[in-house]
């Protein structure tokens, strides 16, 4: 599913928030669950926000969005289980880390794993669910697909992709993958991007930059469009466009960032002959037409977003009458680097480590995330299923329905390998560091030598808050 934007700039609020997670968080700093996932912080008294009349129902609250849980399934479950409802509740991250702080947290918390979930569990927000997991007759290990991994995560190592389990996903795409508009192509003589083949990141840049066509100053028509944001430098591009290299712009224990390597700068120049061609939307030619409409409508050629996106061109009025005009690409590669075709959300939930109601609690999840819902959601094709059983759900009548789903199963071989982000500082915080010293290099008026020196001294103050508020070295 589409991702919020990451305007977001950690607060004072925020930083209170962490402070105080903390002190009634675990011994240590790691995860604050039980030892047996059942009951919250051994010897602590659980803050959830459930509530429970007495001798009355059990209300659980879940900050999965209204599009994402429907009145029809919530009545659904409360009929089939009197004695839990279920409310969902809006909240943002910097609106349920003060709840965190207020001691009202909801029990059941919609992440996006790729890059928030050694974050809450380093913050002790996450209950260990490992043992629930072992003992449920709904969730297969077995049956999962790699993406399942997102939600583990070892707390002695810092490494995310083993050890305990921490939540489950919703659904998920391989957010980097493209889709192409033909008709432009075919207008354009270009030939259609191969559907099994990688372009390299520069092979995409040049096509974008063909593709692109301006009236004056005025873009008439963007080469290339990213589904979460600006054609620009971000977190989540670089992470990815590292790792394919072997690199990444972290130590190995997370507790260093370092920007000035020579990889990091070729790729902030990359992004920044983007900018300057502007293939996209970009902090010098503002555009707040979201990506998707740019693409739908004909103003876009390519366009970088997930599976996901083909649920959105199947309910379009403009765009559910010509499908077969849409075709899908696999996610770019760098020269010589690893092919990979990672999720860059993992949309998903986790169960507050202090609920008052684990067991309430672990019935709706499991329901929700692995029962008739997930089906449901599985069937729409707004998003790929966790389990390699409901793969067998999506989408598959139309022609363009069964090209999509191909090139899926394809890609699917390459989306084993996760981009790595730091687990002492939000993704948020890191997207606002990125904002704030690399836009000026746009404008001229910085460079990038001296965005990458910024970015890496300000990412490292926060990474050692991050650090000395989990009291770790």
């Amino acid at each position: 599913m589409r991702r919020m934007g990451r305007n977001a700039v950690i607060s004072a609020v925020v930083i209170v928030c962490l402070i105080f997670v903390s002190a009634c968080g675990s011994n240590g700093g790691g995860n604050s669950g039980s030892s047996d996932g059942t009951a919250g912080n051994a010897g602590e008294k659980p803050q959830g926000s459930g509530s429970a009349g007495k001798g009355g129902p059990v209300t659980i609250k879940l900050t999965f969005t209204s599009g994402e849980i429907s009145k029809e399934q919530i009545a659904e479950f409360e009929k089939a289980n009197p004695g839990i409802k279920i409310q969902q509740v809006d909240a943002d991250y910097n609106k349920l880390m003060t709840m965190v702080a207020a001691g009202s947290a909801p029990d059941i918390i919609r992440i996006y794993a790729a890059t928030e979930l050694p974050n809450y569990v380093m913050k002790g927000l996450a209950m260990d669910l490992t043992p629930r997991f072992a003992a449920s007759s709904v969730f297969k290990e077995d049956d999962y697909l790699p993406v399942v991994n997102l939600y583990k995560y070892d707390t002695a190592s810092g490494k995310q992709g083993i050890g305990d389990i921490y939540g489950f996903p919703k659904d998920w795409s391989q957010d980097f993958t493209l889709f192409y508009n033909k008709q432009i192509f075919q207008k354009a003589g270009i030939p259609l991007p191969s559907s099994t083949e990688p372009m390299t990141w520069t092979e995409l840049l040049d096509l974008a930059k063909k593709l692109t066509k301006k009236q004056g100053d005025k873009v008439s028509q963007y080469g290339l469009v990213y589904y979460n944001g600006n054609t620009a430098l971000n977190q989540d591009l670089l992470l990815l466009q590292l790792a394919q290299e072997g690199s990444s712009i972290y130590s190995d224990d997370f507790g260093k960032a370092d920007l000035n390597k020579p990889e990091v700068k070729n790729l902030m120049n990359y992004w920044l002959d983007a900018v300057k061609s502007d293939v996209g939307p970009n902090p010098l030619n503002q555009d707040t037409t979201f990506s998707g409409d740019l693409f739908v409508n004909g103003s876009a050629a390519m366009m970088i977003s997930g599976y996901w996106f083909t649920g959105l061109l199947r309910g379009d009025e403009k765009a559910k009458t010509h499908l077969n005009d849409f075709g899908m690409a696999p996610a770019p590669v760098m020269e010589g680097g690893t092919r990979m075709s990672p999720t860059g959300a993992a949309a998903g939930g986790i169960i507050y480590s202090k609920t008052k109601h684990p067991d309430e609690a672990w019935k709706v999840f499991e329901w929700f995330l692995g029962g008739k819902p997930a089906d449901d959601r599985a069937k729409s094709g707004w998003g790929l299923p966790a389990t390699k059983s409901r793969l067998a759900l999506l989408p598959n009548t139309t022609e363009f329905d069964k090209s999509t789903l191909a090139f899926v199963n394809n890609e699917l071989k390459y989306a084993d390998k996760f981009i790595g982000y730091n687990p002492y500082i939000s993704a948020q915080a890191a997207a606002s560091l990125f904002d704030k010293h690399f836009s000026p290099v746009y404008f001229g008026k910085s460079t990038v030598d001296e965005a990458a020196s910024k970015i890496t001294n300000d990412m490292n103050v926060l990474i050692q808050e991050g650090k000395d508020v989990l009291g770790l070295q």
